[in-house]
């Protein structure tokens, strides 16, 4: 399983996937903090305009929703990847060498979550230094709300990460397969907005999870109605279930 690790890493860091999706979660980042934190602060009557003006300490945790909400990247991260060695003979040259599926379907998910999991924290770090310098109010989050963050954040990316993988292991073509996360990406994103659905949503949980904070007015209208932490987490376990018994299926079912 280490050696499975090891190679999984080797492959992800070998690529420039990697740091350019991390590059773009940054620019939406500051993208999105500036028309949320510093907007109004530039131009008079941007406010009364209906240009949001969130305050500290909302600001933290707005931020934080907005970073994880990128649901696009845990998926394509793992299509991408993935795909790419189901289209070819490397899965098949893999499994040569280590011949259990649990294994490489285990070592896969662990290093896209993990990598999926750092690529947030660094939005969220940029989020985070937005807000300190730039928002109005004062106040932050406590250390012990920081942890719950990680852990929070590691979840929803297992989920999502997940599907990605199922996603690619019943297509076994990158391009389909990517097509199909976007269109499930931006679907959630969609069907979150109606009520009886969000208690089902990935979305919805992903960033239900961590509360409701800051927006008011018309904006509150594209935000997700927040879900109890239990709630969220039996949410995010069944769509991780789901996406596993994809994958399991799709491999055996079109084995290489």
């Amino acid at each position: 399983m280490i050696g499975l690790l090891k190679a999984e890493i080797t492959k992800l860091t070998g690529r420039k996937l990697y740091p350019v999706m991390v590059l773009i979660i940054m620019i939406f980042t500051g993208f999105t903090g500036f028309f949320l934190m510093i907007l109004a602060q530039i131009f008079e009557g941007a406010a009364s305009e209906g240009v949001p003006v969130i305050e500290k300490p909302d600001a933290y945790f707005l931020g934080i929703q907005q970073v994880v909400g990128q649901t696009w990247f845990p998926l394509i991260l793992a299509v991408v990847i993935l795909g790419g060695e189901l289209a070819s003979t490397i899965w098949a040259t893999t499994l040569t060498r280590e011949s259990r599926k649990t294994s490489q379907i285990a070592a896969r998910l662990i290093v896209f979550t993990v990598a999926s999991w750092v690529a947030m924290l660094i939005g969220i770090a940029v989020w985070a230094v937005m807000a300190a310098s730039f928002a109005e109010g004062t106040g932050g989050p406590a250390l012990s709300e920081w942890l719950n963050v990680l852990w929070k954040v590691g979840m929803s990316q297992l989920a999502w990460v997940s599907l990605g993988i199922g996603f690619v292991a019943l297509l076994r073509s990158v391009g389909p397969a990517i097509g199909a996360v976007i269109a499930m990406s931006f679907g959630e994103g969609l069907l979150v907005l109606w009520r009886p659905y969000q208690n089902v949503s990935l979305t919805g949980a992903s960033t239900g999870i961590f509360g409701s904070f800051g927006l008011d007015g018309i904006a509150s209208l594209f935000m997700p109605a927040p879900v109890g932490t239990l709630h969220a987490v039996a949410i995010i376990v069944g769509w991780t279930g789901l996406g596993l018994l994809l994958t399991w299926w799709g491999l055996n079912r079109r084995d290489a």
